[in-house]
């Protein structure tokens, strides 16, 4: 190995292999690899987020235990020597001269992005290619890295956002489940009060109620599946952002020669990336607290519900057999009663209960305006109907 490549092979050694520039805060792990604290740092730990998953080495994907980080205080004196030696990682040119003619390297061709010769740029491989002095195009190049910055940092906030905005949704799918599987235990144990005077419930609302449940968990699990996917997808692309803007602000810093080369690949790739978008997951919850044959139970309550027209406002129109009742488009003469209504558009049942267990069931139709309830005052039903039908 030439001198060249033995000091290109020293830098290279000295180099973080996660921000390629030099070590800083160098710091050992398991494997034996080094990496500057912050960059392992940035790998492994995501701002207000803790993780549930293992670490490994960015390098050789070995499982690792990040308190087991020890400061490589021999590492640092080498990288600080190095830097003193005025060298610098990603040269990736021995000397300043080309190998193959000997001549200085101060041409830059702007499609394959390459340092070369005044007599490279004269090949055939180069003949049509836009071949220019590196000080001609510096500004436009460190132009562009910094559009390629700028577009990778806001790609980076989106990634942020929609990560924190996936956290948030996590979140509330948790608070949502939760108050849906109280609700499922307060209706079945409502349930089971009302039916034990009647008959006795035996298991049935015991099974019905665990089937709930298990059901619930089930769409829960698979619900929080697929938002854990989302969130982790998110984190791997901010994780490779990262990466990509440290690459680049390293890039924008290096000497002029350095900075050249290669950039196109750099900015080809920077300028063509795009954050992936999760897939939309539906947080409506599917699982109901429904008891199989409830209205049949709930029949043996039935309670035959008629309509007293005496009570009825003039405007409401009773049907002959009293058991529906529907808003008419102009006042009905109908006999002075004292029991009737003449400010409110209220109708009341004939019935009279004073005790035990009732059910009705009503159909409302298409009206949006309408009340229904029962009257401790007076006869069991009331019906109030405001507007059209």
């Amino acid at each position: 190995m030439d001198a060249a490549a033995l000091v290109e092979a020293v830098v290279e050694e000295v180099a973080c292999p996660i921000c390629m520039t030099f070590l800083r805060e160098p710091v050992s792990i398991d494997c034996g690899h080094s990496f500057c604290h912050s960059c392992l740092s940035g790998l492994w730990e995501v701002p207000g987020e803790s993780q549930n998953w293992g670490y490994s080495c960015p390098l050789c994907r070995a499982p690792v235990q990040p308190r087991n980080l020890r400061p490589n205080w021999q590492l640092a004196n080498v990288v600080e020597k190095v830097r003193l030696l005025g060298l610098h990682p990603g040269m990736g040119l021995k000397g300043d001269v080309c190998e193959l003619h000997r001549e200085q390297l101060k041409m830059f061709c702007k499609e394959d992005g390459l340092i070369m010769c005044e007599a490279c740029s004269q090949s055939p491989e180069h003949e049509a290619h836009s071949v220019v002095p590196m000080e001609d195009v510096t500004w436009e190049y460190k132009w562009e890295l910094h559009e390629a910055l700028e577009h990778l940092r806001k790609e980076q906030d989106e990634a942020w956002k929609l990560e924190v905005g996936e956290r948030k949704r996590t979140a509330n799918w948790k608070i949502q489940v939760e108050t849906r599987k109280q609700n499922i235990m307060w209706e079945f144990e409502k349930y089971r009060r009302l039916l034990k005077k009647k008959q006795p419930p035996g298991r049935r609302l015991e099974v019905e109620a665990a089937a709930a449940l298990a059901s619930l968990e089930q769409e829960e699990g698979e619900t929080m599946q697929k938002l854990e996917q989302n969130h982790n997808e998110l984190i791997q692309q901010s994780r490779v952002l990262w990466r990509m803007i440290a690459e680049l602000e390293e890039r924008s810093q290096r000497p002029v020669r350095w900075m050249l080369q290669g950039i196109q690949e750099v900015l080809n790739r920077s300028k063509s990336w795009s954050l992936r978008r999760p897939e939309p997951v539906s947080l409506e919850l599917k699982t109901d607290c429904r008891v199989l044959g409830l209205r049949e139970i709930l029949k043996t309550y039935a309670a035959d519900v008629r309509l007293d027209p005496d009570t009825a406002y003039s405007r409401l129109i009773v049907s002959e057999d009293r058991k529906c009742v529907r808003y008419g488009d102009t006042k009905q003469k109908l006999p002075d009663n004292p029991e009737r209504f003449y400010r409110y558009n209220i109708v009341l049942g004939s019935q009279c209960i004073s005790s035990g267990r009732h059910y009705w069931e009503v159909e409302v139709g298409d009206s949006p305006c309408y009340s229904i309830g029962a009257n401790n005052t007076a006869p069991l039903a009331i019906c109030s109907l405001d507007g059209e039908d």
